[in-house]
């Protein structure tokens, strides 16, 4: 296990690590800090909870002039998760004079005034507002040397991809890219290939060895039924349940206990209140879209409910991703219908899975 120290870090970096009980680098940290600090364009991919966002910060941090602006750009596709990434770049940023601001969606654009008109070197944000800030010449990116797209593949997904590109195009010519991802899909290679040259790195397993995974088979209009009946047979302090449909995560709100929605309706401000409030286990089942299955940090989600099967195959490695951190046991259990069972299959084979089918009468 190498240290921090051996990753080629400053001292003065070093010391605050200590101050903070980061006591020795994660696997993905000891793998790309040093890939980082050569220059070199890099496509990596890891499991969630793995501690990338530390590692591409410790990563650039070295190189952060504070004399000089924004050096720095991290972009992702949510709110949540740039939100929670300048938390974390703030921890360290703060204590080296390195400061560190958020621009994103869900407030009107007159609210940013604070965070674009002070010196910033690290700017965290979600493609659309940065793009308006750029635009608006309100933020100055061209001596950015160091951009970061954090999960990238969902990022594309979502239909971000020509804003990347344009955002990609207005930093420095000679910035470092550099793309985490959680899968490697089509716009992932498509965005890379545009660059002249590049590292790709795959760390650690996908499908973690700690999580449990079983299924019921239970027809659409006997879901609720069932799994009522097994979650009285479960104990569990905090649940997250997973559907495809906005309405349907309010529908099972108003019929499981201590449940609460969230999904891309739900105002910021109570978003924010929802997950402090899960985090905290005053709410014990979050039923949501898969606007939670990436990015947030929720540590101790004893259980994954799939209520519906996922569209896309990776969203369930995504969902899964939420319990089982820091290899503690996790558990997935996904309902099955007859109209998912296509959905289903094609995650078995993707991922060459064995998940166990439990009866529930």
């Amino acid at each position: 296990m190498a240290s921090f120290k051996e990753l080629g870090l400053k001292k003065d970096v070093q010391e605050i690590l200590s101050q903070l009980a980061y006591q020795e680098p994660t696997l993905i940290q000891q793998k790309i800090i040093p890939l980082l600090l050569t220059g070199e364009n890099l496509l990596f991919t890891s499991k969630t909870g793995s501690g990338k966002t530390l590692a591409f910060l410790l990563g650039f941090l070295n190189k952060i002039n504070p004399k000089v602006g924004i050096q720095m750009m991290v972009v992702v596709p949510t709110r949540e998760l740039a939100v929670q990434i300048c938390k974390e770049c703030e921890r360290i940023g703060d204590a080296l004079g390195i400061k560190v601001g958020v621009l994103h969606g869900g407030k009107e654009i007159v609210k940013d005034k604070k965070t674009i008109t002070k010196k910033t070197h690290i700017m965290i944000g979600t493609p659309g507002r940065l793009v308006q800030h750029i635009n608006a010449k309100s933020i100055k990116v061209g001596d950015v040397r160091y951009l970061v797209f954090d999960e990238s593949d969902q990022m594309f997904d979502n239909g971000f991809f020509k804003e990347c590109v344009y955002l990609r195009s207005r930093v420095s010519k000679e910035a470092q890219i550099v793309l985490s991802s959680a899968t490697i899909s089509n716009r992932v290679t498509e965005f890379m290939n545009l660059l002249p040259s590049y590292d790709v790195q795959t760390i650690g397993e996908q499908i973690p060895k700690n999580i449990v995974q079983e299924y019921i088979r239970s027809p659409i209009k006997e879901k609720n039924e069932k799994l009522l009946k097994f979650l009285k047979t479960k104990k569990y302090d905090r649940a997250m349940m997973f559907c495809n449909r906005k309405d349907r995560a309010e529908e099972l709100a108003n019929i499981f206990p201590h449940a609460k929605a969230l999904h891309g309706d739900v105002k910021q401000t109570q978003r924010t209140n929802l997950l402090s409030q899960f985090k905290h286990g005053k709410i014990k089942v979050l039923i949501t879209t898969d606007v939670a299955a990436r990015g947030l940090h929720i540590e101790s989600v004893d259980m994954i409910i799939n209520y519906d099967v996922s569209r896309q195959p990776e969203f369930y490695v995504h969902r899964m991703g939420r319990t089982g951190r820091n290899d503690k046991k996790g558990y997935v259990l996904t309902l099955v219908c007859e109209e998912d069972q296509e959905h289903f299959d094609e995650i078995i084979e993707r991922y060459n899975l064995k998940i166990k089918e439990i009866l529930i009468a």
